[in-house]
């Protein structure tokens, strides 16, 4: 790793690809690609989209309770071993989804893929990439969470190939095989951090010296920017700290509308006149100016203030999802890809960037799983859609309180102020 580090390829850039690969496959086969299989579930099984959409909000909220877990576990055993196997359990939960034909086993096998979903993607591979990054986070964070996207272009599309080719099983089968190769990677190319292999974040060279506090490596070893900022956090010290609840539910509530949408944006593009293809291929546009999103978003919050880039992406997704409740234009379809796409991407990349600015490199673990549990609210994004769809026969109603909400995020995130406590820091909590 050293040597490759002296040719000019820092090893924290392969942690960036493995943690690339598993966003892509994780959050693809647990989300995007829900948009090829909506309506031949629903249409085969005799399902409605509220049953259909119960699945993945139990499957979240087993999501919220691993977030918990592997926010403990990445930090004693390492964001490898949780990969591998998450990648391995992910798979056969995703295939048994394909012969589940009653809605229990459905139900089942979706927080079983969950589970495993968890261990591949999120709070394991950011705290894989923030740990060998503080001054080029964004963008390695930014490169990592474009798999999210990226995803929603390749994957859904690929399903439906292999349904009209081959049908619905055969989908889930190769689906799965795919699945099943991020373990080896994983277990191939991570490590836990820099430290551990002689190395400095970002590749920096300390000739003597290992910098651990965020603030100091920032300004170059000069500790004055770290006072009133404790190097690692208990849970009392993160829950009095108003800049945990505000990220929190500033995130919670504009991942809502993320989630809502994307998750069934082709089903939404059908259902107002375009075709499956066309409907399918908008959809995957849409996530593919999310995957520059992302990657830009990030990118920003290395150059200005995290916080502020942050209320400015969650004020254009209000306004670009508005531009979907236009009814009968192409232009402000177009607009919605460009507009909502863009600004849905940097939900995800900048929050693991905004958590680490405000609580340290360190900590990252410890706050952003307790963080993580209040976005779970997102979760209440799929039965307001079922509900809106199976109610009034359009999403127009859950589209307008996605829009409330991520007003409301605005203003939080808006009135956000980095965190300074006085009182000792106790020791790191996990």
């Amino acid at each position: 790793m050293q040597d490759a580090n002296r040719q000019g390829i820092y090893y924290g850039w392969y942690i960036v690809l493995a943690a690339f690969v598993g966003n892509f496959m994780g959050v693809g086969t647990s989300f995007y690609i829900f948009n090829a299989f909506i309506e031949p579930l629903c249409k085969l099984r005799g399902w409605t989209r509220t049953e259909l959409n119960i699945a993945p909000m139990l499957g979240y909220i087993v999501n919220l309770f691993c977030i918990l877990a592997y926010g403990t576990l990445v930090s004693r055993v390492g964001p490898r071993i949780l990969m591998t196997l998450g990648s391995l359990i992910s798979a056969v939960s995703f295939l048994m989804l394909g012969v589940s034909s009653s809605l229990w086993m459905f139900y089942l096998f979706f927080m079983l893929l969950f589970t495993g979903i968890a261990g591949m993607s999120g709070i394991v591979t950011a705290t894989a990439v923030n740990n060998w990054f503080v001054l080029k986070r964004g963008n390695a964070l930014g490169l990592a969470t474009t798999g999210v996207s990226l995803s929603g272009v390749i994957l859904p599309i690929l399903a439906l190939a292999v349904m009209e080719r081959s049908g619905l099983f055969d989908a889930f089968v190769w689906i799965s095989i795919a699945m099943c190769l991020v373990a080896p990677l994983s277990w191939l190319t991570v490590k836990t951090r820099p430290e551990d292999c002689g190395l400095l974040p970002d590749g920096a060279r300390h000739e003597g010296s290992v910098v651990y506090d965020e603030e100091v490596f920032r300004n170059g070893g000069d500790a004055s920017g770290a006072a009133g900022r404790p190097a690692h956090w208990t849970l009392p010290m993160v829950v009095r700290s108003q800049a945990f609840w505000k990220i929190g539910f500033s995130y919670g509530l504009s991942m809502i509308s993320v989630v809502g949408v994307m998750f069934q944006l082709k089903p939404r593009f059908s259902d107002v006149g375009f075709d499956g293809k066309t409907a399918m291929n908008l959809m995957a546009a849409t996530a593919l100016v999310g995957t520059a999103g992302k990657y830009v978003w990030a990118l920003l919050c290395d150059k200005f203030s995290p916080r502020k880039v942050s209320t400015l992406l969650i004020f254009f997704n209000a306004a670009g999802l508005g531009l979907l409740l236009i009814p009968g234009s192409i232009a402000a379809v177009v607009l919605f890809i460009l507009i909502y796409g863009f600004a849905m991407g940097g939900v995800v990349s900048t929050q693991p960037v905004i958590i680490a600015d405000y609580f340290g490199r360190e900590a990252y673990p410890t706050v952003a799983r307790y963080i993580g549990v209040i976005v779970g609210i997102n979760c209440i994004s799929y039965p307001i859609m079922g509900r809106s769809f199976d109610i009034t026969g359009s999403y127009d109603t859950a589209y307008l309180i996605f829009i409330v909400l991520n007003l409301v995020a605005v203003l939080l995130m808006a009135s956000l102020k980095k965190p300074s406590l006085t009182s000792p820091p106790g020791p790191l909590s996990h």
